[in-house]
């Protein structure tokens, strides 16, 4: 039991420094806030993953949740079917899977996906199947920007975003800053 719990500790630590890595803190930024804003302070608090069920593959270092599963952040939330944590040797955080009924939200802004994967070295976050990128204007009016895949570049000051195929974008009527500040 305590080697269990002592296992899904070292997730946790592992999963909660993936969220706070730069590069996750981008791919946030770019996916979650066309906007730019000025950063807020961001209350410090644990990171809480929730879900039905957990393994962890010690030969392939992996931990995979399963079922309901629930990321409490305070800088946003997460919600899926499926997450894998993908770990180096080093319990560092190799890549994220998160597959089925992907919802992210922070703020007024949401993206949704059948799968995402986030790859640290590459800092490259491919959101696909129905991926959906939506947020208020300054007006408060939606806009989005959909299609089969969606790629954000995530190193920071790297501000880049491919749709491919089948892209959409929807620009609320009477927007008079147009495309300027989708990415």
């Amino acid at each position: 039991m305590k080697k269990h719990l002592l296992l899904l500790s070292l997730i946790l630590a592992a999963v909660v420094h993936a969220e706070a890595d730069d590069g996750m803190a981008a791919a946030r930024e770019a996916l979650l806030s066309p906007n730019k804003p000025a950063q807020k302070a961001v209350a410090i608090r644990d990171t809480k993953i929730t879900a039905d069920h957990m393994e962890y593959n010690y030969k392939e270092s992996v931990a995979i949740l399963t079922d309901h599963v629930v990321v409490d952040d305070a800088r946003f939330n997460l919600t899926a079917d499926k997450l894998f944590v993908f770990l180096e040797s080093a319990n560092t955080l190799d890549r994220l899977l998160v597959i089925g009924n992907v919802k992210v939200t922070n703020d007024d802004r949401r993206a949704e996906c059948d799968k995402a994967v986030y790859i640290k070295a590459e800092e490259r976050l491919v959101l696909s199947g129905h991926a959906k990128l939506m947020s208020m204007d300054k007006n408060g009016k939606p806009r989005t920007v959909a299609g089969d895949k969606i790629t954000i570049w995530t190193k920071k000051g790297d501000q880049r975003m491919e749709v491919y195929p089948n892209p959409e974008l929807i620009i609320p009527a009477g927007s008079t800053d147009g495309l300027k500040d989708m990415m």
